[in-house]
């Protein structure tokens, strides 16, 4: 799971970049729209796989309830 948020902390990084920039710019530029648009569906699937992983993984410790 390292891995999937050193990826996370990456795209994150990149999408605040892209806020300075069209920050600066009062807009965003064309040239930085797909890269934009691929940082956010980047971050989403990334993002909705780390969940899924960390439930797997963080779930089977939960105790099991007593059978009746």
């Amino acid at each position: 799971m390292a891995g999937g948020v050193a990826q996370i902390h990456r795209l994150a990084q990149r999408l605040h970049s892209h806020c300075d920039i069209a920050e600066a710019a009062g807009t965003v530029t064309t040239e930085q729209s797909d890269d934009l648009l691929a940082c956010l569906y980047g971050l989403y699937a990334l993002l909705c796989l780390h969940f899924v992983q960390e439930e797997e993984n963080f779930f089977v410790l939960a105790p099991t309830p007593p059978e009746r």
